[in-house]
Order: structure tokens, then sequence, then C-alpha cells
């Protein structure tokens, strides 16, 4: 579901990476994760702004320390004491408040740039300008990386304005009543808004492109791992092939049994007389035949918790835990009688067909660790007396 999910997304980023339709005529679901990845982007990077805001606040003073050293206490209480609190509570806020945490962000620029405003008034000309300039400056530097988008940081801005620009204009400020005050400040703000729109876009095609990405990811780690699963399934039956049951023999059964434990136990099953079945009902019927055995064999291995394999032609294995051999006989009985009651219909015949099997069993005992090629051996040696003695029945090996 996962993976169905992030191809879904990667084929919507594709579209919106190749189209021109606004985000509004995107596919809702590419909203939905747009949002959510832009709410942690814009999370994080909120966070890194408080403190660079914090820092520079405090840095700051050293320039009104060198402007106005008289009045550094009245700045430096108004600055400190309206910036550090707002951003202080903005970096205590969790994710799920980033919305709040865009307000404060907000809140405190605005004061930042009131600070500067206020510090302005002790400063004779030419200072004063300058300072009054650095209200602009703030402005446009905070712009392209604050964390609005949209009717947000064009709210922002006409506050940042109405608030910063009020007070200087309240304050009889002789620089704020000047035409090159005012073209000054809506030039470096609409060149401001136009790079931060540019930083906004950039961002979202970046986000579209990870999405891209990670679906492209899960595509191919899905035929990867069907690769994989293909390269240890039988094809015609849709049993484990040799491969996988010898990897599972590794994971499961190579251990030596703890106490209390059934030691592993290996059948060995092979379909008598196959080729002159083959001969007779023909090799659809053979494969039908086979496809057949296999689904006895995958019932049995749910109901014992074993594995069951297609080793090669009409041979299977089946490898489980048994007790004891009388136990193990037992299960493979149950196989024997099972397979010797299929019936293969022939359409173009009246009777049907039917196969037998023969199965040589191998048990590990003793406490060293079990071995495949010693198991194998010995089922197939119990097998070859299986046949030995008539087929269709099972064996022990001796």
């Amino acid at each position: 579901m996962n993976r169905a999910h992030d191809f879904n997304l990667g084929k919507a980023a594709h579209a919106a990476l190749a189209g021109d339709n606004p985000p509004s005529a995107w596919d809702d679901r590419l909203r939905a994760a747009l949002k959510d990845a832009l709410a942690d982007t814009h999370y994080r990077e909120g966070r890194f702004l408080l403190v660079v805001i914090m820092v520079v606040a405090v840095l700051s003073l050293a320039t009104d320390l060198l402007v106005a050293p008289q009045n550094l206490g009245q700045v430096a209480a108004v600055r400190l004491g309206l910036v550090l609190p707002l951003s202080g509570i903005a970096l205590l806020l969790p994710r799920r408040l980033v919305g709040l945490q865009k307000v404060m962000i907000a809140l405190a620029l605005i004061a930042f740039g009131l600070s500067m405003a206020f510090a302005s008034l002790f400063v004779p000309s030419p200072g004063d300008a300058l300072l009054a300039l650095g209200v602009v400056t703030l402005l446009a530097l905070a712009l392209p990386v604050l964390p609005f988008r949209g009717a947000a940081l064009v709210a922002f801005i006409l506050l940042y304005v109405l608030a910063v620009g009020g007070f200087l204009y309240m304050s009889q400020h002789d620089i704020v009543k000047t035409s090159a005050f005012a073209a000054i400040t809506i030039v470096t703000a609409a060149t401001a808004t136009i790079i931060a729109h540019r930083v906004h876009w950039l961002e979202r095609r970046n986000l579209l492109l990870t999405l891209e990405a990670g679906s492209r990811a899960a595509t191919l780690e899905g035929s990867n791992a069907r690769l994989t699963e293909l390269s240890m399934e039988d094809p015609l039956t849709g049993l484990a092939n040799r491969r996988r049951a010898e990897q599972a023999f590794a994971e499961h059964y190579s251990m030596p049994a703890t106490a209390g434990q059934a030691g592993p136990a290996l059948f060995m099953l092979d379909l008598d007389h196959f080729k002159a079945f083959n001969d007779q009902w023909g090799h659809q019927a053979g494969d039908a035949c086979l496809r057949a055995v296999a689904e006895v064999l995958r019932h049995a291995a749910s109901r014992h918790g074993g594995l069951a394999a297609r080793f090669g032609g009409e041979e299977f294995i089946f490898l489980l835990r048994a007790d004891d051999a009388g136990r193990a006989q037992a299960i493979a009985e149950e196989l024997r009688v099972a397979i010797e009651r299929i019936e293969i219909e022939d359409h173009g015949a009246t009777s049907t067909a039917t196969c037998t099997s023969s199965i040589g069993i191998a048990l590990h005992q003793g406490p060293e660790a079990p071995n495949l090629a010693r198991m194998l051996s010995a089922a197939d040696a119990a097998l070859y007396r299986a046949k030995a003695d008539g087929r269709n029945r099972t064996m022990v090996e001796t």
C-alpha cells in the first residue's frame, strides 16, 4: 500500500513538474503531501531564523553603542525586551503549532524593526537616516527566508510597513517623509518579494522532485523485491525453488535443536513413472499434475509449519520439524495418500489421470548442527529404497 501511495504521489508530482497548472489544480493528495512537507520545512527553518534574529538583535547593539552610546540602555531595553521574549516563546512551540510559530516570527521581526526605528530617534543626522534605512534593509533580508507564502507574505509586509513606518511618521522623523525614502522602501520591498517568490518556487519544485524521486525509488525497490521473489520461486507451481529451500534451511533448520525442540526432518518426494504419465496423458496434463501435487504440499506446509519446494522436474522436498521418525512418517503418509487421490481431468478422454509418489525421509539426530547435504543424501537413499520396494510408499532412512 505504501509503495502504491508513493507511486501515485510520484506520478502526480511528475505531472505537476511537467505542466503549467497552478497548485490549486493539482491532485488533492499531492497538495496535502506538499503542505505537510512544507510545514516540516517551515518549522525547522523557522527555528533557525529565530536563533538568527536573537543573535543579530544582541550583536546589533554594537552599532547602537557607536552611534548613540548615551542611550544604549534604553535601546537595549526596548530591543532585547521585545525581540528575545517573542523569539524565545516561538522556539519553545511544538511542531503542531507551526502556524503560531510563524505569527511569533512576524512579531519578533516587527519588534526588531520598531527597536531600530526607536534607536534612530537618538542619533543625529546623517546617522539617523542610516538607521532608518536599516529598517528597510531588515525587511529586505528577511523576506526571502521567511516561512510565509502568498497572502501571508503580503500581510506581513503591510503590517511591518504600517507598524514601523507609522512609528517613524508619528515620531516626526524627517527621512520617512521624503520621497526618496518612500521610493527606496517600495523598490526594496518589491525586489525582496520577487526574490522571495522565486525562493519559494524553487523550494516547492525541490519538494516535487523529491516526491518524484521517492516514487522512482519505491518502484525500483518493488521491482527488485519482485525479481528477488521470482528468483526464489518455481514458475510452474509457485512453490519455493531449490535456492529458496537452501536459504530456508540455513536460516531455520541449520542450528542444533534446543531442549524440548523437535529436530529437522526432510522429505524427498518423487512422482512415480512421471515420464510414462506425460507420454500417456500429455505434457499439459503433466503440468496440471505437478501443480496439483504442489497444492497438496503447500497445504501440508501450512498445517505443519514447514516449507515445500520443487527441487527439479517431478522431484519435491518438504522441510519441517518432527519429534521422531514415527511422526515424520505419519505426515509423509498423509502426503502420499493425498497425492494418490489427485485426479486430473482430460477433456479428450473418458477417464481421469492419477499419479502416485514415493517419499524418502531423513531426520537429523545428534547434538551437532544439521547439514543439508547429508540430509539430502540420506533422504535420497531412503527414496531409492522406497522405489526399489515397489513405489507409492514412504521410507525412513536407516
